[in-house]
């Protein structure tokens, strides 16, 4: 049970939405900083948002709805695996930060899973990745020939970033590394990068909802 200063300190939904929302949009800001400042610009994985490209782009969105099958198929694998750094994930509930983000509405995570999607993606596969390639000075964003060698760099180093960004636990640090792969790889395979944002929001929505509900039933068991 938790105390009374615990209590006390503990943002309220609403500011627990506006903190989550508002750190991810600021990475999506960063990306575009970034790229504006020193390239090369996330925006031109993006396709234009217009009438004319309005099939393509609701395309992409569902293409990446449907990616996300499998890194969800793969994750809950992992979770069945009788291993103790395994069973740390399913006691994260009981962080914080997470237990807060937890109490929100269905709605509200999946908002929340959308602006992360959007600014994850944005700095670390729209810009990251390869501005990575370019400093290896093996290939260039735009206009000229791709070194299959310097993306492969660039997609593991950038994938590696993504994950310590995440160091929650070791193995969550390592799965989060090997979804990094999985989103860029999605990238640099369709040439969009709806694909992947579409893929990040949808697994996160469907983790962080599937993981209140679970929650919550088990709160009503124990009552």
């Amino acid at each position: 049970m938790p105390s009374e200063d615990q209590e006390n300190t503990e943002q309220t939904p609403d500011q627990v939405f506006l903190s989550a929302a508002l750190f991810e949009l600021a990475l999506a800001a960063l990306a575009l900083f970034l790229g504006w400042a020193i390239g090369p610009s996330a925006r031109e994985t993006i396709p234009e948002l217009s009438v004319d490209e309005l099939w393509p782009i609701l395309s992409s969105i569902l293409l990446g709805c449907a990616a996300a099958g499998p890194i969800l198929l793969f994750v809950e694998i992992i979770r069945r695996i009788p291993w103790e750094p395994i069973r740390e994930l399913e006691r994260l509930t009981d962080d914080g930060m997470l237990r807060s983000l937890l109490r929100l509405r269905p709605l509200e995570l999946i908002m929340v899973s959308l602006c992360a999607g959007i600014g994850e993606e944005l700095l670390f596969r729209g810009w990251l990745m390869y501005w990575l390639a370019n400093l290896i000075g093996l290939a260039e964003f735009s206009g000229g020939a791709t070194s299959s060698l310097a993306i492969g760099i660039a997609l593991v180093a950038s994938s590696l970033v993504f994950g310590l960004f995440h160091p929650i636990t070791k193995v969550y640090v390592i799965l989060a590394a090997l979804m990094g792969l999985y989103f860029g790889g999605l990238l640099l395979y369709t040439g969009n990068l709806l694909v992947p944002i579409a893929a990040h929001a949808a697994y996160d929505a469907v983790q962080l909802i599937l993981t209140a509900r679970n929650g919550q039933r088990e709160v009503a068991q124990a009552a």
